[in-house]
């Protein structure tokens, strides 16, 4: 959600806070919660890294949040369907579960609070894991030492984000899963986010990484060169959600997450999780703007 050393007054200009909960962050956190599900399948202690952090917990009521709306594209569709007892798969389902725990039980037809993905990992973990967080923004940082920084297991850097996620590998423990969630405002952001993973899984060759990337707008879409760069070179798996098509217009219609070390079978077993989706999200109206500059 932040980073890079250079052009700080670019970087920092982006605010999680305007886009919490849209499409993007939807399948973002189901792959992390799918991800983190599996680290939980043995008592082995694992580590979770979150290097563009962001503060961890957004208001969807914010001035924000209401000034752009995007969650109406994401999270506020699912959460009525499954309050009206349409949802299916079990995943989504525990994601819906997941959020409603961080909001009040007669919140209604909205939810009040999103969690970010420091908030989803920080839920999951158990007495013997560990949680590292990085963070740019200086008014971020602050909110996210505020949100986690009691907790033993917790260890918060104020640091770039590309930087830090090669500076703590390999982790202690070794087992464990990175999140790199890049702003893309700057276009460098692509080729940075793709050198880090391989910097990365260099030193840290069993980790699991997830990197998140924007599908925009033709003229300004540079996923299929990342997704083919980072799959010739890693075993890796690439979950992509698209909910408008692709237009010459500059703006957000899909995301995706390439997986580097997925588990078994986990791109097979993600395939009913983004049909659902698809069924409940596909033909928005419209894309929402998007997070490159």
């Amino acid at each position: 959600m932040h980073g890079l050393q250079r052009g700080h007054s670019l970087m920092l200009s982006y605010r999680h806070g305007f886009h919490a909960g849209n499409h993007a962050d939807v399948i973002k956190h189901l792959v992390l919660l799918g991800l983190l599900e599996h680290m939980h399948q043995k008592d082995k202690p694992f580590v979770g890294i979150d290097t563009h952090s962001g503060n961890g917990f957004y208001r969807l009521d914010s001035a924000q949040a209401k000034k752009t709306k995007e969650a109406a594209s994401g999270i506020i569709p699912l959460w009525r369907a499954w309050q009206s007892g349409k949802v299916e798969n079990a995943l989504i389902r525990r994601y819906l579960e997941l959020v409603a725990g961080f909001n009040p039980p007669d919140v209604g037809s909205v939810p009040d609070c999103y969690p970010g993905s420091p908030a989803i990992i920080h839920s999951l973990l158990r007495d013997q894991d560990r949680l590292q967080l990085m963070e740019l923004h200086t008014s971020e940082i602050d909110l996210l030492r505020h949100n986690f920084g009691r907790d033993r297991r917790v260890s918060i850097h104020h640091r770039d984000g590309f930087e830090g996620a090669v500076a703590v590998s390999p982790p202690t423990p070794r087992r464990g899963l990175m999140l790199i969630d890049p702003a893309y405002e700057d276009k460098n952001d692509y080729q940075r986010a793709i050198k880090t993973v391989l910097a990365v899984h260099e030193r840290w060759q069993t980790g699991i990484i997830a990197l998140w990337y924007p599908m925009l707008g033709k003229s300004r879409d540079h996923s299929r060169r990342l997704t083919e760069q980072l799959s010739r070179k890693l075993d890796s798996c690439v979950i992509e959600l698209v909910v408008a098509p692709q237009s010459d217009e500059f703006g957000l219609f899909g995301s995706g997450m390439v997986v580097v070390n997925p588990p078994w079978q986990f791109e097979a077993n993600f395939a009913p999780v983004l049909t659902e989706l698809n069924a409940m999200l596909g033909g928005m109206a419209g894309a929402v703007p998007g997070r490159d500059a």
